[in-house]
């Protein structure tokens, strides 16, 4: 399937792919707008498609008209429309192709409102309203959801592999429903607080560790984009919560970014931590500010030890350092 050569993104804030190894102490050179979940070789995620509304597809030998729709989640009377194309849809290598917007989305196994948005670049509550899904925002394997507006972000479509390793134990669980969560890992007690919040509107964030910013946010030379900070750590240092919230996601189906943590605060803010060697929290867990989540690693695509650390108003990336104490 050509869907699975796609370069794909997070956000959480999706997102990766490395383009050089750093040596230590250096920044990470990775693109955290894009993941992928198949592991391919760099010359194919420089070659891969992509299907967002507008993007231009050229089209290779072998290429057919209905494979490239149903890879891209649109139709294959859409994708004709879209390129003035007429049954029996005979496709040239180099011809160019233009994706349009999906209309509806089809629920699998593993995903709930907030990663749909996410794929969709919607928030999750503007999602529910426009179907009609109140609260807990329970939606079922198979279930189509109506796509008001957004462009496709490059997130895996494919489910994130259920945890047997981790007991349960006892949490607080809120919204948005998942359909099939995993088991959550244990959960420790929430140590007292080292930093003193700074004022982000109805949210006040803290540092999640302690270190050196071996990555700024935003463009880089290279033509590059980080969507948040980097931060250099030892192996196992303990991350933490930067605010209260609610984990959405919870695991390391993007392997750029390594074992990561989305949590969702008031407001409608977003906070990511990547590259983690273990994860403490899971999908739905209420947590507090200050509370150990994750500890530290480098795993994704990344040779050292760091926390890639990201905050996000809804979709759009924030610089952290506008946000933490002591920036």
């Amino acid at each position: 399937m050509l869907f699975v050569r796609l370069i794909l993104s997070i956000w959480l804030v999706a997102f990766v792919a490395a383009c050089a190894t750093p040596s230590p102490r250096d920044p990470a050179q990775i693109d955290y707008r894009r993941a992928n979940t198949s592991g391919p070789s760099p010359s194919v995620l420089n070659s891969a498609p992509r299907c967002d509304p507008g993007a231009r597809y050229t089209v290779r030998s072998g290429d057919t008209l209905s494979e490239i729709a149903e890879d891209c989640g649109v139709s294959t009377s859409d994708l004709a429309n879209a390129n003035g194309l007429y049954p029996p849809y005979e496709l040239l290598a180099g011809q160019e192709l233009t994706f349009p917007r999906p209309s509806s989305h089809t629920v699998r196994r593993g995903e709930n409102l907030y990663r749909i948005g996410l794929r969709y670049n919607i928030n999750y509550l503007d999602l529910a309203s426009h179907n009609g899904i109140g609260a807990p925002y329970a939606i079922e394997v198979g279930q189509e959801i109506r796509i008001p507006n957004g462009r496709v972000r490059t997130v895996s479509l494919e489910p994130p592999p259920v945890r047997t390793d981790r007991p349960r134990t006892n949490v607080t669980r809120e919204t948005p429903v998942t359909v099939e969560s995993a088991d959550p890992p244990p959960r420790r007690d929430p140590p007292a607080r080292t930093e003193p919040p700074a004022s982000a509107g109805p949210v006040t964030f803290q540092w999640p560790i302690r270190g050196d910013i071996i990555s700024t946010f935003g463009p880089k030379p290279d033509g590059r984009r980080n969507d948040g900070i980097n931060i250099a750590a030892n192996e196992g240092d303990s991350v933490r919560a930067a605010a209260g919230g609610t984990v959405v996601y919870a695991g390391g189906e993007l392997q750029g970014y390594g074992e990561l943590v989305l949590i969702r605060h008031d407001g409608g803010w977003v906070t990511a931590y990547a590259h983690n060697s273990r994860l403490l929290v899971a999908e739905g867990d209420r947590v507090d500010q200050g509370q150990l989540i994750a500890e530290a690693g480098s795993t994704g695509s990344v040779d050292t030890s760091q926390v890639h650390f990201e905050i996000r108003r809804g979709v759009t990336p924030e610089d952290p350092m506008g946000h933490l104490q002591g920036s």
